[in-house]
């Protein structure tokens, strides 16, 4: 059993993340049924990914003190209720309500997985154990989304409503069965202190580099479609199929970049940070024909994806007693730069066509790599500074 726990956090991650664009390919049939506009039912993503924001580091400061195993426990069982009631929902605040508190148990199950895959690894296997429960958020963008697309469109919107639930609950009996009791913290520090963690150079820097560098890429991948429609000339099928071969690669990443981690973090952030901003640059001049596209969305799916896990982990590290705060916040950080990449986006795609898509893509790209830069620094100071620590506490308690 010591190994099942991390695939119970991991089917926890994809029952949980199946939610966050579930609705997307459903909005017509959603605004149709429920007698509102498009424009009105797509707040019931925005408001989704704006509870989980909050949630993730807010509620997981607040429990704390809790057993990580009861927390995500409570968190998939509300979770399942939410999609119970979006199933059942009568009218439209009934959903958007339901659709609230699924992002807020979103924000809250990854903050706490991950949090407790860290605490229950050793520090040489802890990228590549977080890599396993963010590998469910990722499988869940490559086969969940397009599997509830499908579904709602041949069983109506409130079938894969009622089936991420029902997944929810197939993930809380195992959770219950394969996760170790991490017990109540009883000595863990306060969250003043471990907000003064938070506010440290190297953790500010690194949220700062996951939001940029995720809004980077959301910028372009929100519109990836009309790119390979529109300049690629790519036809439905093998849109489609791309979007697959993306998919997959945000699963192989992830496992990639967290062992990369183990070996050594400062290089894979590098890299990955890197290759992720020339793919970004590229995808105007490479954009125009199928091959070269292809090549492209997969070198720069698997440079992003790796990157996940290794700053993750990174953080986890630089952040000290506030650790598994610093990460909530990165999981916020995350979703933070999904909006404002697609935010952005939009407006870039008013203003300039799928060109100034593309341009401000590889700019924030650029913008990225050099927070990435500044982070590594920092947690290379503060891997020196270590040793010089334990050797003075040691001498204290000499």
């Amino acid at each position: 059993m010591k190994k099942f726990w991390m695939w119970a956090l991991f089917a926890g991650a994809f029952a949980v993340a199946c939610t966050e664009f579930a609705v997307v390919g459903l909005l017509p049939q959603i605004a149709r049924d429920l007698d509102v506009s498009e424009a009105v039912a797509g707040q019931l993503v925005t408001l989704n990914a704006v509870a989980f924001a909050v949630s993730a580091p807010v509620l997981s400061a607040v429990l704390h003190r809790v057993d990580r195993r009861k927390v995500l426990f409570g968190c998939l069982t509300v979770f399942a209720l939410g999609h119970l009631t979006a199933g059942l929902a009568p009218n439209y605040p009934v959903l958007l309500g339901s659709r609230i508190l699924s992002g807020g148990m979103m924000g809250l199950y990854l903050a706490t997985a991950i949090g407790a895959a860290a605490r229950l690894s050793d520090e040489h296997r802890r990228a590549s154990r977080i890599a396993v429960v963010q590998a469910g958020v990722s499988t869940a963008t490559a086969l969940g989304v397009p599997l509830s697309t499908l579904l709602g469109h041949n069983m109506g919107w409130r079938a894969p409503m009622l089936v991420i639930g029902g997944m929810a609950l197939l993930a809380m009996v195992f959770i219950a069965a394969a996760l170790p009791p991490t017990g109540a913290d009883e000595s863990a520090p306060s969250l003043g202190e471990r907000l003064r963690a938070v506010r440290a150079m190297p953790v500010v820097i690194g949220l700062t580099a996951i939001t940029v560098f995720w809004g980077a890429s959301f910028t372009v991948y929100t519109y990836l479609v009309p790119l390979l429609e529109q300049r690629a000339g790519l036809s439905g099928t093998m849109v489609i199929i791309v979007l697959f071969i993306a998919g997959f690669c945000a699963v192989v990443a992830n496992v990639v970049g967290g062992k990369g981690a183990d070996a050594n973090s400062r290089l894979t952030l590098l890299t990955t940070a890197g290759v992720t901003a020339a793919a970004l640059l590229a995808v105007l001049p490479l954009s125009t024909g199928a091959v070269q596209v292809i090549v492209l969305v997969t070198v720069w799916q698997l440079a992003a994806w790796s990157f996940v896990p290794a700053v993750q982990a990174a953080l986890f590290q630089a952040a000290g007693k506030g650790g598994e705060l610093a990460v909530s916040f990165a999981v916020s950080a995350f979703n933070i730069g999904i909006v404002a990449g697609a935010g952005f986006g939009g407006i870039a795609l008013d203003q300039g066509g799928l060109s100034g898509v593309a341009v401000l893509g590889g700019a924030l790209g650029l913008v990225a790599l050099g927070f990435v830069v500044l982070l590594v620094r920092q947690v290379a100071r503060a891997e020196a500074a270590q040793p010089q620590r334990e050797t003075a506490t040691a001498a204290a308690r000499g």
